[in-house]
């Protein structure tokens, strides 16, 4: 593909630059890697990978099945709690800080969004999931969320229809007859395939994206609505160090320090023997690909772990579908987004009020109040489509 004449242009300038020849203080936005990465961000219209790990993925009877126990408040042991309590709603979360389990209890952190959840690589705020299957049992399981156990489970999925005809034909056995954690794992899988069609991309966003990107092409980058907006999002607002790619993730973990010295406050590496020592995790035995891809990071996982790295790391979630999530953070903190932008803004938390390390690269950003509120803006432009 040849490179268009205004584009040529504009890489001749930045060659000069770096001779001191350039006129301007400040580097044309974007440069070649900031056009780079504007290309890698938009359009997830892809189809989520295939979870080799659940065989009930893509399986629309399964989906079907999935369907009705994530709507199903007597799969808790109260009676009165179900998935859908925690993942209602157009965000598919709570719009409080923590979520109301059984018997009044509550959640320890704000429950993550199951939107585009097949997106992801890891799960829950601290990744002691890294499979959407075995994450769904966590929820079911807490003695603060449903309460519920293999027990609860099993008789209810044999005493009501067309639980226990569907369990049977999917798997090959009735409820009664499988052992606590087969069904459990079972369970996981049939919800899993459910939540894994809970997807929205295609936003507005990917539509600025493509019209800025044409934009540059012409010369006419600067007179292009996104224009700030992008620019602070690749640039002084350092977004893109994290929430990157067409999911706009990472999907790994860093400390940018959220207020919380509490016992949930540990983050990655205070879950990490929980998610290494399950039996329901990619290389455990209830796994459908035991010595796959998926099985080979966790291993590296713990070879690599680092304590300095991940003690106080929470997971980087999407920011698609943001403006539909609040409140933030995994303890619910911040109700808007303005208030986000704010709290990066000031480089994070301070000293003493986080465990652990701030990552490196979150400092104070300097942004302008015009440049906060693009930056809103363009967040809110992340707002996809149901399919």
């Amino acid at each position: 593909m040849k490179t268009p004449h205004r584009l040529r242009a504009r890489v001749l300038a930045l060659a000069l630059g770096g001779l001191g020849l350039a006129c301007d203080s400040e580097e044309a936005f974007p440069n070649l890697d900031e056009l780079d990465q504007l290309r890698s961000l938009h359009t997830q219209t892809r189809q989520p990978p295939k979870d080799p790990t659940n065989r009930m993925d893509g399986v629309e009877r399964a989906e079907k099945l999935g369907d009705l126990l994530f709507h199903d408040a007597g799969l808790s042991r109260c009676g009165t709690v179900s998935c859908q309590s925690c993942h209602d709603g157009e965000g598919r979360t709570v719009d409080t800080a923590t979520a109301e389990g059984c018997d009044g209890k509550r959640t320890a952190r704000n429950p993550p969004t199951v939107l585009n959840a097949a997106y992801n690589r890891w799960f829950m705020w601290d990744g002691r999931a890294d499979r959407l299957w075995s994450q769904a049992l966590m929820p079911l399981t807490h003695p603060d969320e449903m309460n519920s156990d293999a027990q609860v489970v099993a008789a209810r999925l044999q005493g009501v229809e067309p639980y226990r005809t569907e369990y049977l034909a999917l798997f090959g056995r009735e409820p009664a007859a499988e052992s606590g954690d087969a069904l459990m794992a079972n369970v996981g899988k049939v919800l899993a395939a459910y939540e894994r069609t809970l997807v929205r991309v295609d936003a507005p966003f990917d539509e600025d994206v493509r019209r800025f990107l044409a934009a540059v092409d012409a010369g006419t980058a600067e007179e292009d609505p996104a224009y700030l907006g992008l620019k602070t999002f690749l640039r002084k607002g350092r977004c893109v160090v994290c929430h990157k790619g067409p999911a706009l993730s990472d999907d790994l973990f860093h400390n940018i320090g959220v207020e919380d010295t509490g016992p949930g406050g540990g983050g990655q590496w205070a879950t990490l023997e929980t998610l290494l020592g399950s039996p329901f995790n990619a290389q455990g035995s209830y796994s459908d690909a035991p010595n796959g891809t998926d099985a080979m990071r966790l291993r590296t996982l713990r070879t690599q772990a680092n304590q300095v790295e991940m003690e106080g790391a929470f997971r980087t979630p999407s920011l698609r579908n943001v403006a539909l999530t609040a409140p933030y953070m995994h303890t619910g903190a911040q109700a808007t987004l303005e208030e986000v932008v704010d709290f990066y803004n000031q480089g994070g938390g301070a000293a003493g009020t986080f465990v652990g390390r701030k990552t490196d690269t979150i400092v104070p950003l300097e942004l302008s109040a015009e440049e906060k509120q693009a930056l809103v803006e363009l967040l809110k432009s992340m707002t996809g489509r149901p399919r």
